[in-house]
């Protein structure tokens, strides 16, 4: 990173990378705590407000809000991690879950099923606190702990980064951005915690921040400060839904809109790491929760459609038959095994066995073929789910 190609607003900031004294780091400037001045991202923080209002809404009134939530976030841990690159596809990664086995599906399935995991420690953190103080970065760094865990040890999984990072391939000299050295990142962080993390108004700020603004804030900052050797990206992004959390709202997740957007995205976050330019990026992610958050009722509201003509296609059968159970457990879990739905309702392999030909006779779910491990797929709810 040349000296030139980072704004002057922000030369103070850079400092000579430990052990490389020729070459230059940004330090991450305080994180801001009010919108900078003059930046015309109103029209889209408000509008992404109302839609988190309505999606409060709709949660409130679904009958099944968990099971679709659970969809819904392993959704996010496919597409948060195909943004860095990984290859596993939603039904692939209900597969691993379900059979416990990688065979037959691409070497990071296990990788994305670490985002799951991350995430919901994340999220059970904050719900049993019920309050932003649980955001701290202990549990930022179990976050990433548990997201890294298969790494090797070079990535000090759960501890900041002893090296220093860049980003961009090939040499430090040409990175496109050369974050803080190792030695200025727990500063950075303790800031980040105080300011944006564990948010709260105070007494001298004549405005406080939207929640919207706060998580806009808080990944990029996160970002610029880049604290680990690897994973930095979805820890960032696991941020996000569990800020929101603490502040009462259902977990949202953005993924699928910036992968949609991945260029502008990564474009945006250098345009505050280089020009401390904070407009692109607050737009973009104005655009994504109003995004996600349509996409998220809509993708509710045609699974309860969904859940409910299974549910008609099933009268026939006894008032007791365990296959009544399995609509709303299909939500949430649409590739299933035997076994795995013996486990979940403490019932016998026979019981499981026979509702599941149940249900591939009405045509609820199929067995895909060519797979070592039985699994059963209810393709309407992934094919819902891939639509957008």
């Amino acid at each position: 990173m040349r000296r030139s190609e980072v704004a002057p607003k922000l030369h103070s900031h850079l400092v000579k990378c430990d052990d490389l004294p020729h070459c230059h780091a940004l330090v991450a400037p305080p994180t801001p705590r009010r919108l900078p001045e003059g930046a015309a991202v109103g029209r889209e923080l408000s509008e992404a407000m109302l839609a988190l209002e309505r999606l409060k809404a709709t949660a409130r009134h679904l009958p099944n809000v968990d099971m679709i939530t659970r969809t819904l976030a392993r959704r996010e841990a496919v597409q948060s991690s195909q943004i860095e690159g990984t290859r596993t596809q939603l039904q692939e990664l209900f597969e691993y879950e379900a059979t416990h086995s990688s065979d037959g599906l691409p070497a990071d399935a296990t990788v994305t099923e670490r985002y799951v995991q991350a995430l919901d420690l994340g999220l059970g953190a904050v719900r049993r606190a019920g309050a932003r103080q649980a955001l701290d970065l202990d549990l930022v760094r179990a976050m990433h702990r548990t997201l890294m865990q298969d790494a090797p040890a070079a990535v000090r999984p759960g501890q900041f980064r002893d090296i220093q990072a860049w980003i961009g391939s090939g040499r430090i000299e040409n990175a496109t951005f050369v974050p803080a050295p190792p030695t200025r990142i727990t500063a950075c962080m303790e800031e980040l915690e105080a300011s944006m993390l564990q948010y709260a108004p105070r007494e001298d700020e004549q405005w406080t921040l939207s929640p919207v603004a706060q998580i806009a804030i808080a990944h990029a900052q996160f970002e610029t400060i880049h604290p680990f050797a690897d994973g930095n990206g979805r820890t960032g992004r696991l941020l996000m839904p569990v800020m929101l959390a603490a502040e009462g709202y259902p977990p949202l997740y953005l993924s699928g809109t910036l992968l949609r957007h991945r260029r502008a995205y990564y474009d945006a976050l250098a345009d505050i790491q280089l020009r401390w330019d904070w407009s692109p990026w607050l737009r973009l992610l104005g655009r994504a929760v109003t995004e996600s958050c349509d996409s998220a009722i809509a993708i509710a509201n045609d699974l309860e459609l969904i859940r409910a003509d299974w549910a008609g296609r099933l009268g026939g059968l006894r008032a007791d038959a365990t296959a009544h159970l399995l609509p709303t457990y299909l939500l949430g879990h649409p590739v299933v095994t035997v076994n795995k739905l013996a486990d979940a309702h403490g019932i016998s392999f026979v019981a499981a066995s026979r509702a599941i030909n149940q249900l591939v006779e009405r045509k609820i779910l199929t067995e895909p073929t060519q797979r070592r491990n039985r699994v059963f797929h209810a393709a309407e709810v992934l094919a819902r789910l891939e639509r957008e």
